[in-house]
């Protein structure tokens, strides 16, 4: 696959095309995951008495400690504080770029690492930033059947 990028001084927004000899899975996979991307959803965060819109391409992990929903960003340390429960959250972000680990975690699919199988039968999710969590047993079948074909 080649990737073109061309500048038009006269577009009054950025315009994607996608070429190819045929219509397949794969075309029709490129297609919604680039309609995703650019209909980027908003997540409202919040840290030290300051409100962001989060959009979901910076999202990296949303998890629930302490009875709040808290989210990790991309290039920050400090993870920003959600209002919403975590099953809207779920809603809201693309299924084809997060994966619910529990039914407490959502991670972005591009930044885990790798799995490990644990001695009791989970999976340890080893994300790319050096984080390490773990999927519910609950959640290990799901895994094995949508992630780990």
């Amino acid at each position: 696959m080649r990737i073109v990028t061309e500048i038009i001084a006269k577009l009054v927004e950025p315009l994607i095309t996608i070429q190819a000899p045929r219509q397949d899975a794969q075309l029709e996979a490129l297609t919604t995951t680039v309609a995703q991307a650019t209909e980027a959803v908003t997540l409202v965060g919040y840290r030290q008495q300051r409100v962001k819109r989060i959009p979901s391409y910076l999202i990296k992990r949303c998890y629930s400690a302490n009875k709040k929903l808290y989210c990790e960003v991309v290039d920050e340390d400090e993870p920003y504080e959600l209002h919403q429960p975590l099953y809207q959250v779920v809603q809201l972000l693309p299924v084809t770029l997060f994966l619910q680990i529990s039914q407490a975690e959502i991670v972005r699919i591009a930044s885990i690492k790798n799995f490990s199988l644990t001695k009791t039968g989970t999976y340890q999710v080893n994300l790319t930033d050096g984080t390490t969590t773990y999927a519910s047993r609950r959640y290990t079948q799901r895994l094995r059947k949508e992630f780990l074909k």
